[in-house]
């Protein structure tokens, strides 16, 4: 079976991480590995060196991201990601496309696969984010994918409502807390030597990605964040940089404008799955509106303060806040759970063993 995985960007290499390492180990499978958006641009640390560092090769990598971030250069992208994939599809003979979440660079890819009849297999689908554009790209994935592994019960029977078809809808967990449960994690004393950054010392570890739906919020929301990380001036704050989404660069600019002189805030582009990961560990609390603190943070048993809508719709844990990004609101929950136990690893999206899951069923596939 000659499978083409394709990924954008760090965030679903990090997820995809284990499944590659697996389908590449079996023999029966010819792992293609197509890689495209901000994994190729140098501005986004150009991420696509990460495949080489663990053993990859990468097959084609495409160069389709549009120079801004205005709801047009996001249109435009989405358009030169469908040409250049149609000449993938149309020149390879493929067996199954594997496809990751809900980004429009991948909705634009696979868009493209659906006059070639290739069968497209997703990954967490009937998954809801309100405040993000990307729930529609999710959903008409999943309208154009054959096989679908999603990460609770409650997706499955989302995309069995959208396909109206139960037939190759898998409940596997989330693939992500393969790499917590496999991965052996910087100590403390490596990763201060690797990052520079000190966990002895209290940290939050936070992520804001913009609000695609409400685009005229994310600066305020952004601004009031700092207000807390000012108030909060006896932790250290540990803040990756956004995604390539509408309005991301210009979250990005006041992250850095807004962390310049405040000695407790770090900003970092990517600590890559390990050093991320590793930095979850030992932090107190994850705060911002980042999918990894609904999905991988209880297995860490970390609470999360979740900020805002993009997140929202998607099922979380009894160790996620749903909070509105108000300052006040913020302190409040931050108050709540400095006086909380600390928590235990359960988590709502599986234990770690959903990669073992998909191999199983690919093949039954093949």
């Amino acid at each position: 079976m000659r499978i083409a995985l394709i990924s954008c960007g760090r965030s679903d290499y990090s997820i995809y991480y284990p499944l590659m390492k697996a389908i590449q180990a079996e023999k029966m499978f010819e792992l293609n590995i197509i890689a495209f958006g901000t994994h190729v641009s140098s501005f986004y640390g150009h991420t696509i060196d990460e495949f080489y560092k663990d053993g990859f090769e990468v097959n084609y990598k495409l160069e389709s991201l549009i120079l801004g971030d205005s709801q047009e250069a996001i249109a435009t992208s989405m358009g030169l990601t469908t040409m250049k994939f149609a000449a993938i599809w149309a020149k390879e003979k493929y067996d199954l496309v594997m496809v990751l979440g809900d980004r429009f660079e991948m909705f634009a890819a696979i868009s493209a696969v659906v006059p070639f009849n290739i069968p497209v297999a997703h990954l967490h689908g009937g998954e809801t984010t309100l405040g993000a554009i990307d729930d529609r790209f999710r959903h008409a994935i999943t309208a154009m994918s054959t096989y679908h592994f999603t990460s609770t019960e409650g997706h499955r029977q989302r995309v069995i409502a959208i396909t109206n078809d139960d037939q190759h809808v898998y409940n596997v967990g989330a693939l992500a807390l393969d790499n917590i449960r496999q991965m052996e994690l910087f100590d403390k004393d490596a990763f201060l030597e690797k990052y520079q950054i000190d966990l002895n010392k209290p940290t939050y570890l936070s992520t804001y990605h913009p609000e695609t739906v409400s685009l005229d919020k994310n600066i305020a929301y952004i601004e009031t964040l700092f207000e807390v990380f000012k108030s909060s001036s006896d932790k250290q704050i540990v803040i990756t940089m956004p995604n390539a989404d509408t309005m991301g660069s210009q979250i990005r600019k006041r992250i850095l404008e807004l962390s310049a002189g405040r000695t407790n805030v770090i900003p970092v582009e990517n600590l890559g799955i390990k050093g991320y990961y590793s930095c979850m560990k030992y932090s107190e609390l994850l705060i911002g509106n980042t999918s990894s603190g609904i999905i991988e943070a209880a297995s860490f048993g970390k609470y999360v303060i979740n900020l805002g809508d993009r997140q929202k719709g998607r099922e979380a844990g009894d160790n996620v806040f749903h909070t509105e990004v108000k300052y006040e609101t913020i302190m409040n929950v931050l108050e709540t759970i400095s006086k909380l136990p600390l928590r235990n690893s359960y988590n709502i999206y599986g234990t770690g063993e959903t990669t073992s899951k998909i191999i199983s069923i690919l093949k039954e596939l093949n």
